[in-house]
């Protein structure tokens, strides 16, 4: 299979391609959300059943009546932060690895739709170097709401105030905007607040004078922003931890990976629905109702697509890592990027990226745990040996010298090339060795 980017299929070809459009969506939900969004679409879809839903068989008599005009009343719902800024993504003029980037980027978004993490973290375990994402921070804060994908209330508050950049107003947020808290208010203090705050304006370079009128207008002004751009979006609920994939032990060591839930089977056509569309519509309705059918064709076709890919992705990964799902020593672990897990199920870098991230895994043992799957994708470091290989190699080596010659780190250095053959600096062997603990060797005779 041809690996393709969805997204950029998606940004470009929406209106060919609706079932991409539904799939991308799937791709990084667990099964329990999948299933709350197609029960709520079979709530306003008549030719889409849920098979477990007593109230779908309680409506069968009152389906003509259902497929008429009159039936359709279609729900108002509250669109999502993300989804809000793909449909402007998707109008941008970018290179194609830019605008994958921007859609990843949005996903770090925090509820209140501020940047919170690092651009390392951004990039760990992506396609992206953290010089990339940070190279399209400034077109997401271009994108509205105002104040989007800002790191700090500071940044959030400019933003919104970039079309005035040498008002009052800005400079202001820009150098007084810890003390803009104490001079809100028409108590003694806060008077007092504004006057000492003036008394500096009058003293700031780019502002002669400023009298109260002004100052007080300025205030009013920044109480007027909007300090978290999110939160008229409909929010995720807080993060479950739901397994989609479960792994069972085989005969000879081998793993077999499989859904935790069926959601393919419990969702299909509506036979009387289609029957009736057929025989009871006027035509003037057909259109309408024909949408509506094709809809709920391309939503099982994605349903399909999502859970082949998840099985995909999970089998493999089990596959790789046998190891370690016997063990749980995380030394066992093989390395395995999400670059490596693309080519060989035959996805994008971009869709195993969302399969794995925030998806789990449960390993049915004698005791059962559940883990990230992206705990499998374990990413290649020093010659090709894991972080914590490195770390137990050093381990080794400390233990085996002698406590009245210890190792400094550039003799480590040496020793994991000849022994192990691993070219690694003696800088990287001391972040390494800080990692696991282990003291310099100052402090170890």
């Amino acid at each position: 299979m041809e690996s393709f980017n969805l997204e950029t299929r998606l940004e470009t070809q929406t209106a060919l391609y609706p079932t991409l459009r539904h799939l991308v969506r799937f791709l990084p939900w667990d099964h329990k959300r999948v299933v709350g969004y197609l029960q709520d679409e079979a709530k306003h879809n008549p030719f889409l059943v849920d098979s477990r839903s007593i109230a779908q068989a309680g409506r069968r008599e009152a389906l003509l009546e259902d497929i008429l005009p009159s039936w359709y009343e279609p729900s108002v719902q509250k669109p999502s932060l993300q989804e809000h800024l793909y449909g402007q993504i998707s109008a941008l003029s970018l290179p194609s690895r830019q605008r994958e980037a921007l859609v990843y980027l949005a996903q770090w978004l925090s509820n209140s739709g501020y940047l919170e993490e690092t651009a390392e973290a951004w990039a760990n375990g992506s396609v992206w170097s953290p010089k990339e994402l940070e190279a399209v921070v400034p077109i997401l804060q271009s994108l509205d709401p105002p104040g989007i994908g800002a790191r700090s209330l500071r940044e959030c508050l400019l933003l919104q105030l970039k079309d005035q950049p040498q008002s009052l107003s800005v400079l202001l947020v820009r150098d007084y905007l810890e003390e803009l808290a104490a001079c809100i208010g028409d108590s003694t203090a806060a008077k007092q607040s504004r006057e000492v705050l003036r008394q500096k304006l009058r003293e700031h370079p780019q502002i002669p004078f400023s009298t109260e009128l002004e100052l007080e207008t300025a205030i009013l002004q920044i109480q007027e922003l909007e300090p978290r751009p999110a939160r008229n979006f409909g929010q995720s609920e807080a993060p479950i931890v739901t397994p989609d994939l479960k792994a069972e032990p085989q005969a000879l060591g081998c793993w077999q990976v499989s859904l935790t839930s069926e959601v393919e089977q419990r969702f299909c056509l509506n036979s009387e629905a289609m029957e009736l569309l057929t025989k009871t519509v006027r035509s003037q309705d057909a259109q309408r109702l024909e949408a509506l059918l094709q809809k709920a064709r391309s939503l099982l076709t994605a349903l399909n697509q999502w859970q082949e890919n998840i099985l995909k992705v999970g089998q493999f990964l089990v596959d790789r890592q046998q190891a370690f799902l016997s063990s749980r020593d995380q030394l066992d672990l093989v390395p395995t990027p999400q670059q490596l897990v693309a080519q060989a199920v035959g996805l994008s870098n971009a869709t195993v990226s969302r399969i794995v991230r925030g998806r789990y895994l449960l390993i049915c043992a004698q005791k059962r745990i559940t883990i990230p799957l992206s705990a499998l994708c374990v990413p290649v470091r020093v010659g090709g040996r894991t972080p914590q290989q490195v770390q137990q190699l050093l381990t080794q080596l400390i233990q085996e010298e002698l406590p009245t010659h210890p190792y400094s780190d550039e003799q480590l250095s040496q020793l994991l090339k000849v022994r192990f053959g691993l070219p690694i600096a003696r800088r990287t062997v001391s972040k390494y060795r800080k990692l696991a603990g282990l003291e310099p060797s100052h402090q170890r005779n």
